[in-house]
């Protein structure tokens, strides 16, 4: 052996150099996991940035329609194909590949304003395209959004609209009121589909109808109360005044009181009737 190898050798015994090959697949694997890690976070980073751009996009989009959702949803007024221009905006968010539940709230809102308005000025020809629109697009929201009440609600109108009665439309509604029994912007219209509908509905329908009534004069909202009372509520008015019965005093007094003011001569509970004057 020469002398070289043999001064080689004699530094390290095999133990070592077991111990130096097991060091070097050590840090070999170190390497490697840390590679990997790098690759994992760029894939994230990749990741997080498509994400970004697709609710980028989803945001301006929403951007442009959110107003004039929140304004339906107020009662605000449009002239006649004011609403038109935000077509292509509220296509785009139903179209999106990203889910964006308050997104596609806002165009089924606006979606929905369509199709009343083609009922309300008797546009034939546009009201069938409309309503088709309108369940495929309300159909596809909730697949994104399954817990969302106003959808499930819109649903069982836009059922009846276009089927007649079905129980389906039971099915529906009783979802909206499971998912969103407190909502005021959603009671307002559920209410007067849920009243309008009132000698079909099954009896669990039928009390949430009645206590949702209830709970709309006792949160302040009489406005759309008294407007459903005088409307839809009216053959079922002494069930809806007997549901007062337990609405703070201050609110049914009010509720008295603007009745009284638009020219109904109604006893409501717990309320004192008014001196009838002449000049009032």
């Amino acid at each position: 052996m020469p002398r070289e190898m043999s001064d080689i050798s004699s530094l390290a015994s095999p133990k070592d150099l077991g111990s130096f090959e097991a060091k070097t697949a050590a840090e070999r694997v170190t390497a490697l996991s840390r590679s990997l890690l790098a690759l994992f976070n760029i894939a994230i980073g990749l990741a997080a940035i498509a994400w970004g751009i697709a609710t980028y996009q989803t945001f301006w989009r929403e951007l442009a329609i959110g107003p004039t959702a929140a304004a339906i949803v107020n009662r605000a007024g449009f002239k006649a194909g004011a609403l038109t221009p935000l077509i292509p905006a509220v296509e785009r968010i139903e179209q999106a590949s990203y889910c964006h539940p308050r997104a596609l709230q806002d165009a089924a809102i606006i979606r929905l304003r369509l199709a009343e308005d083609a009922i309300d000025t008797a546009e034939r020809d546009a009201l069938d395209g409309r309503l088709g629109t309108l369940d495929r697009d309300i159909r596809h929201s909730l697949a994104c959004a399954p817990t969302d009440a106003f959808l499930w609600m819109v649903l069982a109108w836009l059922d009846g609209v276009r089927e007649g009665f079905r129980n389906e439309q039971f099915t529906y509604l009783r979802l909206s009121y499971r998912l969103g029994p407190n909502e005021g912007w959603i009671a307002a219209r559920r209410n007067r589909f849920a009243l309008a509908t009132f000698t079909r509905l099954p009896t669990d329908l039928a009390d949430a109808a009645v206590h949702e009534f209830a709970r709309m004069v006792d949160s302040w909202v009489y406005w759309d109360a008294i407007a459903i009372f005088t409307g839809p509520g009216w053959p079922i008015r002494e069930q809806l005044l007997a549901s007062l019965k337990e609405v703070g005093q201050r609110q049914r007094e009010a509720f008295y009181t603007q009745l009284y003011t638009e020219g109904y001569k109604i006893a409501v509970p717990g309320v004192a009737p008014r001196d009838p004057r002449p000049w009032f």
